[in-house]
């Protein structure tokens, strides 16, 4: 009975001793593993906070682009005001022109107004029918003189909105290119966060998301520097500072030498594109607008208007110009891409017709133009490959 005791004592220590052995082993591996996830949760957390301010810094750059947005179409919203005063002045002119003309026709078969006064007055049968024949020739001729002053006011009125609405047009055409410029900025800006985001996943990714973290970055990594590249160093055939001077010279008064364009036909999805732009012909400008139902902008027209030819296209005027060809103005073809720039980065786009014009979406809307005014800002031609 006293050795197995004894036994049993021994057993309980030996267990005990194992017992402390064990807990003093595994208690720090856990402890290790406690803090180790908790160190990934704080990280996690950074690097979220830091993704989500990226993010903002996209989203504040993207509401200064809206405000502007909102500006640019609170000016096209001014001009058709202007342009629906215009028409009504007009046509208010032209009706009275036409009565004037008329009245005056009149005066001269009489030789005179004084012949046609006398004329009435001599004719009359009383004097309650002399006095009504008084009356009714000076309310004709105060009349007569009243269109005659309504008439010189509206013109003036219409020299007013006239001027009214060429102000408009250029402040119009000022926030068209502030904000194609804006674009072209936030777009480097874009790529450029898109990367540092992927950067910062990949450091708590699995390491199968973090391969496909790293290509996805790389790659963003390099459109980011073609942007930027691009918007260090982009080339200008000529460059006006005063933007809103249509007449072709620059501030130190030289004429700008014009631009030999060719005129090679096109291709058959060249074709198709134009007459599908073709269509949208008088269409508004609408700011980030890239198919009929929401509207167009530049470079929405052009990817529309391939797109429906069977051809891909980046959706802005830099990725296009990007993504096309080199080739000189001399050998420009109808269905070429021609690009422009206001200072650093490709801001507007648009499709060659050949016979120096194209047909683009500007501030004016969808229109067919002469490249003579925007060779100033000309970057070069792109071939569609």
């Amino acid at each position: 009975m006293g050795k197995r005791n004894k036994w049993r004592k021994s057993m309980v220590l030996a267990l005990a001793l194992a017992g402390g052995l064990l807990f003093n082993t595994v208690q720090p591996i856990e402890a290790h593993a406690e803090e180790t996830s908790q160190q990934m949760i704080d990280k996690k957390a950074k690097i979220d906070a830091e993704v989500k301010n990226l993010e903002k810094e996209l989203d504040q750059l993207q509401q200064e682009i809206d405000q502007k947005v909102k500006v640019f179409n609170q000016v096209q919203a001014d001009i058709k005001e202007v342009d629906a005063g215009i028409v009504e002045t007009e046509k208010r002119i032209e009706q009275r022109s036409t009565i004037l003309s008329e009245r005056m026709a009149a005066y001269q078969a009489q030789d005179n107004t004084v012949g046609v006064y006398l004329s009435v007055v001599l004719e009359a049968k009383s004097f309650a029918d002399l006095m009504d024949r008084v009356v009714a020739v000076k309310t004709l001729m105060d009349a007569d003189q009243e269109l005659v002053n309504q008439q010189e006011a509206d013109k003036a009125k219409l020299e007013e909105q006239k001027a009214t609405l060429d102000e408009k047009q250029k402040e119009l055409q000022k926030q068209f290119q502030e904000l194609q410029q804006k674009e072209s900025e936030m777009e480097v800006k874009k790529a450029e966060n898109q990367a540092k985001s992927l950067a910062l996943k990949a450091q708590i990714a699995t390491k199968q998301e973090e391969e496909r973290l790293e290509a996805e970055r790389k790659a963003a990594e390099e459109e980011a520097a073609r942007l930027r590249a691009l918007q260090a160093a982009t080339p200008v055939a000529h460059v006006n500072n005063n933007n809103n001077n249509n007449s072709g010279k620059n501030n130190g008064g030289s004429k700008p030498q014009p631009i030999i364009v060719g005129s090679g036909a096109g291709t058959a999805s060249s074709g198709d594109a134009i007459s599908t732009a073709k269509q949208f012909l008088g269409r508004s400008y609408v700011w980030g607008g890239s198919n009929p139902t929401t509207g167009f902008d530049c470079s929405g027209l052009v990817q529309w208007s391939y797109k429906q030819a069977g051809v891909s296209l980046p959706r802005t005027a830099s990725q296009q110009y990007l993504s096309t060809k080199r080739i000189s103005a001399s050998e420009a073809r109808v269905g070429d891409l021609v690009f422009f720039s206001y200072g650093s980065g490709v801001a507007h786009v648009g499709i060659y017709l050949g016979n120096n014009t194209m047909i683009d979406a500007q501030n004016k809307g969808v229109v067919i133009e002469s490249l003579d005014w925007w060779n100033q800002y000309l970057v070069g031609f792109g071939r569609i490959q």
